[in-house]
């Protein structure tokens, strides 16, 4: 208790003397094929510090990112979402067992919360009832630490089991695969939103992945133009901070293992500098006309 004391104690302070955060939270995700080093997540958590206090990974046992991350956000004094992967496969048992090394070894004090799962019922990888009880398997260890846990799930795929399992909604909701107009997105986005904080039973609602490529494959009258992402996330700000919405922008860099336009997301590129269309200013008063 006395290190999260000090831990938000630092954050509040650092936050007065900087002033607010341009985001909530960034998405980093990591390449299998290529695992980062410490050395290398340090750095990235470093550089994103400068537009965030809060970031989320993917995996714990993915590279062993999961500690990789946490000891980096604990040095760089940034919140975390610890993510763990599901799919088909026995991921969540091994992602467990990462979980229950981590909490044995290391304080959860920046820890927002544990999200078991990204988008497993989009890709209906297990039924809502076995989701469910994964996360409350999840609770069962981390909940005695003082930590939350939830799920991150397209809008449209939240069933009442979930809903009653987690502490709080994180939605996943990309305007682009939606094929709409950037004229149009915001406001979809918006009312997405909404349609979740209808079936949440009170719960809080936190966005957990939003965003807008800026190069690759037209889809319908979604168009991946740097105007266009800079248009999608610049009002995606406004409208968020307007709403007291947290949102966490997907993704903090360009991931260019990815194949075509799903490589094309990131703030920064692949350089970690942040992309030539964005100014400073605007991200931290995007309401500003």
């Amino acid at each position: 208790m006395l290190l999260k004391f000090l831990f938000l104690t630092s954050c509040l302070i650092y936050n007065v003397l900087a002033g607010s955060s341009a985001f909530y939270g960034l998405n980093y995700g990591v390449s299998k094929e290529a695992c980062p080093s410490f050395d290398t997540v340090k750095r990235d958590f470093r550089i994103l510090s400068q537009y965030t206090n809060t970031v989320r990974v993917y995996s714990l046992k993915d590279c062993d990112i999961g500690q990789l991350a946490l000891q980096a956000s604990q040095e760089a004094k940034m919140k975390i979402y610890l993510g763990m992967w599901i799919d088909k496969t026995d991921s969540f048992d091994q992602e467990y067992e990462a979980l229950k090394r981590l909490a044995s070894s290391n304080s959860f004090y920046n820890v927002e919360a544990i999200i078991v799962g990204s988008e497993v019922m989009y890709r209906e990888d297990m039924t809502a009832d076995e989701l469910a009880k994964r996360i409350n398997k999840v609770k069962a260890l981390v909940g005695p630490k003082g930590v939350k846990v939830t799920t991150s799930e397209v809008y449209y795929k939240f069933y009442p089991e979930v809903i009653e399992a987690v502490d709080f909604l994180m939605m996943n909701a990309f305007i682009y695969w939606e094929g709409e107009h950037i004229d149009n997105a915001v406001d979809k986005l918006k009312e997405h939103f909404f349609s979740v904080k209808g079936i949440s039973k009170g719960k809080v609602v936190r966005i957990s992945e939003t965003g807008w490529p800026d190069q690759g494959d037209q889809f319908k009258d979604s168009i991946p133009l740097p105007e266009n992402q800079k248009e999608f996330l610049i009002k995606t700000l406004c409208m968020t901070r307007t709403l007291g919405i947290d949102m966490i922008w997907f993704s903090a860099i360009d991931e260019l293992y990815k194949p075509g336009v799903e490589g094309h997301f990131g703030l920064l590129d692949s350089n970690r500098k942040l992309k030539s269309f964005y100014q400073f200013d605007n991200l931290m008063n995007p309401c500003v006309a």
